[in-house]
């Protein structure tokens, strides 16, 4: 066997194979991977790779072996996995370059390692460990079936490690030599070009016409990809090209957040916005309509074990059982299945969770993943259930009783690693061949593209050992590599296209990539000091070659051809409709007429349409979720009847608050969330106390508690109203009165709506309570302020009168505007209103609408084009 040994090339290289044909035997280019594999299989070494994630779980073991009072306690104190994780980083660079335990021991950091060497169990093998064993093994000078190895790079060059491994290698009668290397391109012959632009969308527009532009001549083109190809394949797409298909690995793709999201899932606070996470992923555990049952429940009541979240529970079983041939064994362990990984066993995070607990959920993922996997063929299900059994196998060879919240973290992010490349972008035949790192051509090619020519953070790592610890390691017969090394290599590397361009090297650098400005490749620096007018030289602008008519450079003229402007829709006011399509509903409620009676277009588009937000945007925030909060509360103190006596209330309010708050408010326990919490442990029984003495002094009887109503035809023939009014009391005369309790910063919008006789929610639960020619207190309860405003006097003093048209009266001009805005809309037309800056609530006029819009609250600013 003869091989090509390049540092560069285990993701692939150009020329793919050292023979001239279009395929060889018994030969092969190699990067040091694939050469490593390549001498254990004829040493009949080697054996299952181990995940990194396995090694630094035991090797954090023979760390707490090694004891107290080392050089990493510290660190290992606030952080132990990552201490361990770069300790281990550190083992890995001495036993790479032939470090044995007993070598430095007088150098404490070195004895301290040594400690952790001989201590605990064994370390399984990493890529140094196998190295060093081929090494020991080619002692012994075995006869190989390897002729040649050519070296791509200076044989100074390669770590010590590799270094010796040649040298064993030549001792086994391999013979090894160095491929000689090609002068670079000259700066100033034409042949290079810099294709510049402010984005990486305008840079792949410009590539794909310039390939597009002589299709002919992309035969044996190279492309050097420094950066994933998706805006650049879909550029190419456009222009007729095959895709490259270079995916960049990520750990953020949507089904690997399964495995994190089920461990958030298993701590305590319940954290609702994990939750919605785990319910709204387009591929998870749970089928999607059960998803988001339980998904519209958090949105509304953000905890776990609420009413309505029982009831969702109680709806998916019931949905299930009347399937069609329902096994009820199969239901019941579907429903333990998914209520396994919703409604986990929940655990300190500072105490943590218990080792078989964490092996448990990550077998969950991996079971479920394996499953799907069988089914999809995803290849994303196979990496998820891969990474989930690896991490498996890591907490278990932890060997601790509990695991703590931040080394899970760890850990998961561990396992999940760099993630995994997208799996739907796909190269597809094409002329031209691609490598992901410039280091990787070591033979000619005509020309050689590369793409995203920016620095991508490619440099030397930083040495850890001071000159006393290299000097004793140097002396015991184990050299590291001097600091400079790695940075040699890489330069070297980046001059490659350079010198193996035959007639062209395009390099293309976007401004702005993936939101980010980049810099510039460090090759370049070293370029325009050769050469201090470079730039003005060698550059040309995609922007430039996209706005000319027929632009020419890197020796090709592009074909362009003019897209005529268009303007943005504007704002309007009016829209058309078909009129058979829009009419009322059977029951209106009192916040769809405000929606109606403000802005026709934000009601036909709600409710008509029913266009709705996404449910992960209807996640309450904090005032409005301690409104919630004090709601429920007070549905749970004040009961039909005589109130309850104003000096319980603040105890029995508390009570009611610690056990509420994780079923429909745990938002609210989160961190970050104290203040919040805090503020509401302290107003809400307080409010509710002043509430009860409120009824107390109006001597008010509850008739009901969230009391419901829908009554037909009060509106126009066939449409009525409908709702749930928060507490329907009467005086001892029987006269209604109305509270609907709110909890707002303000009181002064409530105020003005009573003043102006535009307070649509109490109208409209005045008129359905009683009748429409009944007289019934109406107001708001303002709990923040602890004060209830209305328009009706009352006799017990503890009321804010405001004054204004009576509840029926507002009533009246409700019904009225109803019918005028379907008059319209009957008409085919539906009006926008649009918000006038600085326009006061009692200045709004209008013939039909009787409340000004609130476009900046609106959910569909963006569709009406107020917001363009």
């Amino acid at each position: 066997m003869d091989l090509v040994f390049s540092w560069f090339s285990d993701a692939g290289a150009w020329p793919e194979h050292p023979g001239s044909g279009c395929a060889v035997v018994d030969e092969a280019v190699v990067g040091p991977s694939a050469l490593l594999d390549h001498v254990e299989t004829m040493l009949g070494l080697g054996g299952p790779e181990i995940a990194a994630i396995e090694r630094i779980a035991v090797y954090r073991r023979k760390i707490e072996a090694a004891g107290a009072g080392r050089f990493w306690s510290s660190s290992y104190e606030l952080d132990s996995w990552s201490s361990t994780r770069e300790l281990l980083s550190w083992r890995d660079e001495l036993v790479e370059a032939g470090w044995r335990p007993h070598v430095g021991l007088s150098r404490t950091r070195l004895a301290d390692l040594a400690a952790a060497e001989n201590a605990g169990p064994s370390l399984p093998f990493g890529r140094t460990d196998r190295l060093r064993a081929v090494i020991d093994a080619l002692s012994e000078r075995p006869s190989l079936p390897l002729q040649s190895i050519k070296l791509v790079d200076v044989r100074d060059l390669f770590p010590v490690g590799w270094r010796t491994l040649l040298d064993a290698l030549e001792r086994c009668e391999v013979h090894i030599e160095e491929l000689p290397d090609r002068t670079p391109t000259p700066l100033g012959d034409g042949r290079l070009t810099l294709l510049s632009a402010d984005t990486e969308l305008v840079a792949a527009d410009a590539l794909a016409a310039w390939l597009a532009a002589d299709p002919g001549n992309n035969e044996g083109l190279v492309f050097v990809l420094g950066k994933d190809t998706a805006l650049l394949d879909h550029a190419l797409a456009k222009a007729g090209l095959p895709r490259l298909g270079l995916s960049a690995q990520s750990p953020h793709r949507v089904l690997l957040q399964v495995l994190p999201l089920s461990f958030a899932l298993a701590w305590e606070p319940p954290d609702p916005n994990r939750l919605l996470d785990f319910l709204l992923l387009p591929i998870g555990p749970l089928p999607r309509s059960m998803a988001n049952r339980l998904a519209n429940v958090v949105a509304e009541s953000p905890g776990i074990g609420g009413e309505d979240w029982i009831a969702a529970w109680a709806e998916i079983e019931k949905a299930l059982a009347e399937e069609e041939d329902a096994d009820p064994k199969i239901t019941a362990k579907r429903l333990v299945d998914w209520r396994g990984f919703v409604e986990p066993e929940r655990h300190d995070p500072l105490k943590g969770m218990p080792r078989a607990i964490a092996k448990e959920i990550a077998g969950r993922v991996s079971a479920w993943a394996v499953k799907r996997a069988t089914v999809a063929d995803d290849p994303l299900f196979r990496s998820l259930a891969r990474i989930a059994g690896e991490l498996v196998v890591a907490i278990d060879a932890t060997d601790a009783e509990s695991l703590d919240r931040l080394l899970i973290e760890r850990m998961v992010e561990q396992a999940v690693g760099v993630g995994v490349s997208d799996p739907t972008a796909v190269a597809e035949a094409a002329p031209w061949r691609a490598v992901s790192h410039p280091g990787a051509v070591w033979g000619m090619a005509k020309t050689i593209v590369w793409w995203h020519f920016a620095d991508i953070g490619e440099a030397a790592a930083t040495t850890v050992w001071n000159v006393l610890e290299r000097t004793a390691l140097s002396e015991a017969g184990c050299p590291l590599d001097e600091p400079g090394l790695e940075l040699k290599r890489l330069a070297a590397a980046w001059e490659r296209p350079s010198r193996q361009a035959r007639d062209r090297l395009l390099m293309i650098r976007p401004a702005m990539a993936g939101g980010a400005e980049t810099t510039a490749h460090p090759l370049w620096h070293s370029l325009v000091a050769k050469h201090p007018k470079l730039a003005e030289d060698i550059s040309v602008r995609a922007e430039v070659v996209l706005h000319d008519a027929a632009p020419a450079f890197a020796g090709r003229t592009l074909a362009r051809a003019p897209v005529a402007l268009v303007a943005p829709p504007e704002a309007r006011a009016e829209w058309m409709a078909t009129a058979a399509n829009i009419h009322p509903r059977e029951f209106e409620s009192a916040s769809s007429l405000e929606a109606l009676l403000s802005c026709p277009l934000q009601w036909t588009l709600k409710y008509a349409c029913r266009l709705r937000p996404g449910v992960r945007q209807s996640l309450p925030n904090m005032d409005n979720l301690v409104g919630t909060l004090a709601h429920r509360i007070a549905q749970e103190i004040f009961q039909p009847g005589a109130p309850p006596e104003p000096e319980h209330v603040e105890t029995i309010a508390a009570r009611c608050l610690d056990e509420l708050l994780p079923r429909i408010a745990a938002t609210l326990l989160l961190p970050g969330a104290a203040g919040e919490l805090a503020a509401a442990k302290r107003s809400i029984p307080q409010a509710l106390a002043v509430l009860a003495r409120f009824l107390c002094s109006e001597n008010l009887t509850i008739v009901g508690v969230e009391y419901e109503f829908s009554t037909p035809d009060t509106l126009a023939p066939g449409t009525g109203a409908a709702g749930r009014i928060d507490l329907l009391t009467k005086n001892p005369k029987g006269r209604l009165v109305v509270l609907d309790l709110k909890w707002q910063r303000s009181e002064s919008r409530r105020r003005t709506e009573l003043k102006n006789g535009v307070a649509l929610q109490v109208a409209v639960y005045a008129r359905h309570v009683a009748g429409e020619k009944a007289d019934v207190a109406t107001g708001f309860f303002m709990l923040r302020q602890r004060r209830f405003l209305t328009s009706a006097p009352l006799s017990g003093g503890m009321a804010t009168l405001i004054e204004g048209p009576t509840p029926k009266e507002t009533w009246h001009r409700i019904s009225a505007s109803f019918g005028s805005a379907f008059d319209e809309i009957g008409k085919g037309k539906v009006r926008a209103t649009f918000e006038r800056n600085g326009q006061k609530q009692e200045e709004f006029s209008d013939p039909y609408l009787l409340v000004p819009p609130k476009c900046g609250y609106c959910d569909y600013a963006d569709i009406c084009g107020v917001n363009s």
